[in-house]
């Protein structure tokens, strides 16, 4: 197509004028998302290559020696392996929490909105105070739980338990967004439907597995979605609870980067551990969205 310019315009060739002002108006989004987005990406993937001094400089360019030494570090590994099961636990702890509260509450009953309400109210809550919440709940000393069970146990810092206190805390700050995107969803079944399932004869396992389910498909990929990526980088918690400790049972990837970058002044391990998650999540998501025409089905 032919452009030329006149008068502050672009004149395409069926003489149309196009103004450049909405060009104008997204140019600082444009500029922000290069300087926070593009350009620390790129230099991730530069520093891959390189040793850096403690403030993240490139000092050497050492090729693919780096990517060898992590790569073949069984840390590495164990905290990968840490990072997968707690990402599969939140995931389905998760998932399973919401719909069951989201099922219970997508009839309109006496008091619905009181505890509609409280499957909510995590999602208000930031990281930081819900983790610190949870610290007075497992603290050995004077912790609320071991007051109630009388015991004294190391919730966070005994390996058989500290694993499923991160988990527990994650599906907690987790359950509220899910629950109110899945109550949407089946808000959104008309009434006629469910209605003339019962007249069908249909039970309530039948109405959730032929109508509902189906219907809310949308809103269920979108969850998992949600949480998927949202496993991957839980961090607050375990920098409150554990420390990615005891032994790194509960150190997961995301904080082995915080680790190597901000603590141990490793910023080329980080870099690579960074690229690699990036490219772990990528994975997983190009395949949820390569099942998504399968298995959702949209109005």
């Amino acid at each position: 197509m032919l452009l030329t310019k006149r008068h502050g315009y672009v004149l395409l060739k069926e003489g149309k004028r196009v103004s450049p002002l909405p060009y104008v108006f997204i140019a600082p989004a444009l500029i922000l998302f290069g300087m926070f987005t593009i350009y620390p990406f790129l230099r991730t993937i530069v520093l891959s290559f390189t040793l850096t001094d403690t403030y993240g400089n490139p000092t050497k360019f050492v090729g693919l020696q780096m990517w060898k030494r992590v790569l073949t570090n069984e840390t590495f590994w164990k905290v990968m392996g840490v990072t997968l099961k707690i990402a599969a636990i939140n995931l389905v702890g998760t998932f399973f929490f919401a719909l069951f509260f989201a099922l219970l509450s997508s009839n309109q009953v006496k008091g619905s909105k009181v505890y509609q309400t409280m499957f909510a109210l995590p999602m208000a809550i930031a990281s930081a105070p819900a983790a610190g919440i949870f610290v007075f709940i497992f603290r050995q000393k004077n912790g609320l739980l071991n007051s109630i069970l009388g015991t004294t146990i190391a919730w966070q810092h005994e390996m058989q338990y500290a694993i499923w206190v991160v988990c527990i805390v994650t599906v907690w700050m987790h359950v509220g967004a899910s629950f109110i995107f899945l109550l949407v969803g089946f808000r959104n079944v008309p009434t006629e439907l469910l209605e003339s399932a019962v007249l069908d004869g249909a039970n309530a396992w039948q109405k959730i597995k032929h109508i509902l389910l189906p219907i809310a498909s949308p809103q269920i990929f979108f969850v998992l979605f949600l949480n998927i990526n949202s496993s991957f980088k839980s961090f607050a918690q375990i920098r409150l609870l554990t420390g990615g400790g005891p032994v790194n049972s509960t150190k997961t990837l995301i904080y082995y980067i915080y680790e190597n970058a901000l603590i141990k002044g490793r910023f080329e391990t980080a870099c690579i551990q960074a690229i690699f998650l990036f490219l772990l999540i990528f994975v997983i998501t190009r395949i949820q969205f390569a099942l998504e025409k399968k298995v959702v089905h949209y109005q």
